[in-house]
């Protein structure tokens, strides 16, 4: 019998998170993952008893980065570097934002472990909404940001232009500072 070949959880998300970029979730299944890893079906079912377990578990892993990366910020900065770092890592991640789209919501309400996985991540979704909240409703009081405009629409405004299709061909980082200054400064000249 030949001997499996050795991967880590942290292969499993890197192989994951690409193939849900290039395939999409319904096309996404454990013999694709498999292969990606030139590795067996059933050395993944090892870890994983279906694909939505693993798809919430390296979802949960990633918000769990970014939440920690999120608290880490640099908060002495003046209010436009906070903003700028903010809207850094938001696209830094932006790709969860997009794979949490993918994922039918009605499908895992089932199973009790995918509901914990489920609360577990929408915990996770809160505390970074939260922050996001808190930063916003301190630029207003402090006069950096309009308090005329809905905070929430302020807060669906930045997560949103992270699902923007870039049919411009620009990279993500150009991207990013294009659409951070729309938000920042608009599109007409004053």
């Amino acid at each position: 019998m030949a001997r499996e070949k050795k991967f880590s959880t942290e292969d499993i998300y890197e192989e994951t998170h690409q193939l849900l970029m290039s395939v999409g979730y319904d096309k996404f299944s454990f013999g694709l993952l498999a292969s990606s890893l030139n590795v067996s079906r059933a050395a993944i079912y090892k870890y994983y008893t279906n694909k939505d377990e693993l798809i919430y578990d390296y979802m949960i892993s990633e918000m769990e980065q970014m939440v920690d990366a999120l608290e880490k910020l640099d908060w002495a900065a003046d209010y436009f570097a906070q903003f700028q770092q903010l809207f850094a890592l938001i696209f830094e991640y932006s790709d969860i934002h997009q794979i949490s789209f993918m994922i039918p919501g009605d499908r895992i309400a089932n199973e009790e472990k995918m509901k914990e996985k489920k609360q577990q991540s929408q915990v996770l979704h809160k505390r970074f909404f939260e922050q996001i909240q808190t930063f916003i409703q301190t630029g207003q009081q402090k006069g950096h940001i309009k308090n005329t405009i809905p905070e929430s629409l302020i807060i669906e405004l930045i997560f949103h232009s992270v699902t923007i299709p870039n049919r411009t061909g620009l990279s993500q980082e150009k991207r990013a500072d294009y659409l951070q200054e729309i938000i920042c400064q608009g599109i007409f000249n004053k």
